[in-house]
């Protein structure tokens, strides 16, 4: 026996011999053992935090923490795989098979803004897009994405009069315009205040604005003065999502399709990206089919 090589009241694994060095165990011929160690409870310190879904709660040195855990999401005893157990769309266009592990991406890369789109898988326009109650889908101009728009957000009140859309109908107002998508969630654009005219004419842009014509010899009225930082520092611009134009035109973002327009002195539409050009890029022709549901080929997204 081998007193002095253990504390009192250690646990089986460090009586075992696990607890020494190999030099310690050449010493005393692979064994140690100490007379004078006893039953410990070894049962783990239970951890009671809440920690939400995609993490769970760990006790690392003594200390109940919350770590990122797509493994909580298949736990039998968790609450979370009592629910919200179907597949999503996030709002980097990655389907989820469940919000638990949109939750536990999110957590593991850090990615605080991540939030959920719409339920179910990832799509390209909005023809298969369930909205929740008091949204419509829409697409997102400058991407093509479809998103859930919820319908409080536009107050018809607040420009109550009549506008003429991009594909030639009057709207009551605004909002009404806005709110009219077609099947795959696009909306006409802004042509001008008022009632839908035939042709360019006085006063019938505002003064910051230029009188120009569609691809369908209809009126609009574009903005060609920005101020100076606009195209440097806009959300739309700084993300240098390519756009593709009914001029036949790809454009490194929005912002250079409204720069485009303004140099053509015409108004210039956003195409899908699937009918853009033929003399396009072919891998660019691949990207822009496939940008929106490219990560459906990892439905089932585990963490390594």
């Amino acid at each position: 026996m081998c007193y002095d090589l253990s504390e009192p009241d250690v646990n089986e694994e460090q009586c075992s011999g696990l607890y020494y060095s190999d030099d310690t165990l050449k010493q005393l011929d692979g064994y140690a053992y100490a007379e004078n160690c006893r039953e410990v409870n070894n049962t783990p310190k239970r951890c009671n935090v809440d920690c939400g879904l995609g993490q769970e709660c760990q006790v690392i040195d003594n200390e109940e923490m919350c770590v990122c855990s797509e493994e909580s999401c298949f736990s039998t005893d968790s609450s979370s795989s009592k629910y919200n157990q179907q597949p999503l769309c996030a709002s980097n266009n990655m389907t989820f098979s469940s919000q638990c592990l949109m939750e536990a991406w999110k957590c593991m890369k850090q990615q605080s803004g991540l939030y959920k789109k719409y339920d179910g898988e990832c799509q390209k326009d909005c023809r298969n897009v369930k909205c929740p109650r008091e949204t419509v889908c829409l697409l997102v101009k400058n991407t093509g994405e479809p998103f859930c728009y919820p319908k409080k957000h536009c107050n018809p009140t607040k420009d109550p009069e009549p506008v003429c859309g991009t594909n030639g109908i009057t709207y009551d107002n605004i909002c009404s315009m806005r709110l009219s998508p077609d099947a795959e969630g696009r909306t006409p654009e802004l042509a001008h205040k008022g009632p839908c005219e035939s042709k360019c004419r006085a006063n019938l842009c505002q003064s910051n604005e230029r009188c120009v014509y569609s691809l369908q010899s209809l009126p609009v009225c574009i903005r060609c003065q920005y101020p100076p930082r606009f195209f440097a520092h806009s959300g739309e611009c700084s993300q240098n999502i390519q756009t593709c134009g009914d001029d036949g035109h790809l454009y490194k973002n929005y912002c250079a399709l409204l720069r485009g327009q303004c140099e053509k002195n015409r108004y210039i539409h956003i195409i899908d990206y699937d009918t853009c050009p033929n003399n396009m890029n072919t891998m660019r022709k691949i990207f822009f089919r496939n940008k929106i549901n490219y990560i459906n080929r990892f439905p089932n997204f585990r963490m390594k």
